[in-house]
């Protein structure tokens, strides 16, 4: 069949359809929207609660931990997890209102060696534990289970626990202190050698007798003599010191104060020279220099070099 001869027959009957269609979706539209208004009205009618209703406030506490900590009733041998009231926590008992002087010596330990500094970083000790073995060290360091708090020219303040205790130069673990010597009648000056020629030696005879001069800028040594003054640091700290040397705000070595007639001027040094580096390592930090000393006891030779006048100069010490 035709579709335009259909179409001519039955217009009227296709465009009753579509009428009748788009009345009932147009009827179904407004009674929704008639249905919501109704509804709409009757949630408004309602009376709307504004007011904050609060729980009712209960007479029990907050809940905590606390009674758990306290108990600690998973180790009945710590105790309580909670400190009391003012308890300071270990190891951190104020120390600065005591005298440090009027400290106990320490039970164990010696202390052979200090270089002090008018910087403390630069000030070092070195302690020997009751094997025989050195150990160097400097202020917050730890040496024996101890914590370095202090160095001064002649002792070392260590603390441990809370306490402190104090090491002085030469002396062993239990000696030292504020005690003051017993008067005693003087003793009679020991003899010197006279290492130095047309000039007086403060070297002890028995380590002068085992040096040799090689020439003006080395020296032979008993190994004997060597470990003398290794166990005796107060013949080379009471006769010298060192105090580092800056330059452009770094530090390029130590300069030395020596005594005439003193160890370190037998091996060549002066007053005034400025010590570049030993076994060349150089002495610009206080690692560096504790390093140099620790291997001077097991190195055979010590070559030194100074700064003299402005000029470089390697002094050499052989140790047989």
């Amino acid at each position: 069949m035709n579709p335009d001869a259909f179409v001519k027959r039955g217009f009227a009957l296709i465009l009753g359809g579509m009428v009748a269609v788009s009345a009932y979706f147009q009827a179904s539209g407004v009674s929704h929207l008639i249905a919501y208004q109704i509804a709409g009205d009757g949630v408004a009618s309602a009376p709307l609660v504004t007011e904050r209703v609060e729980a009712p406030l209960s007479e029990d506490p907050a809940p905590t931990a606390a009674p758990i900590l306290e108990r600690n009733p998973f180790d009945s041998t710590t105790g309580p997890l909670v400190p009391p009231p003012d308890a300071a926590p270990a190891g951190s008992a104020d120390l600065a209102h005591l005298d440090p002087y009027l400290a106990p010596p320490c039970d164990t330990g010696r202390v052979v060696l200090i270089a002090v500094s008018e910087d403390p970083e630069w000030s070092f000790a070195a302690f020997e534990s009751e094997g025989g073995r050195t150990a160097l060290g400097r202020r917050g360091g730890e040496i024996g289970g101890r914590k370095v708090e202090g160095i001064a020219w002649d002792r070392v303040w260590m603390t441990s626990g809370g306490t402190r205790c104090q090491m002085q130069l030469g002396k062993k673990g239990g000696e030292g202190g504020k005690k003051e010597p017993e008067p005693q009648a003087a003793a009679p000056a020991p003899p010197r050698a006279t290492y130095r020629t047309g000039g007086r030696s403060d070297v002890p005879p028995e380590i002068a007798s085992r040096m040799q001069r090689v020439s003006d800028t080395e020296i032979d040594i008993d190994r004997s003599a060597a470990e003398k003054i290794f166990a005796q640091p107060e013949i080379v700290t009471q006769t010298s010191a060192a105090i580092p040397e800056m330059r452009d705000n770094q530090v390029v070595g130590l300069k030395m104060t020596i005594k005439p007639g003193s160890v370190l001027e037998s091996f060549g040094l002066q007053s005034g020279d400025l010590v570049r580096s030993v076994n060349s390592i150089d002495l610009t930090d206080p690692q560096k220099a504790m390093l140099a000393y620790s291997r001077m006891r097991s190195d055979k030779s010590l070559s030194v070099v100074v700064e003299r006048d402005g000029r470089p100069l390697r002094l050499r010490v052989n140790i047989r």
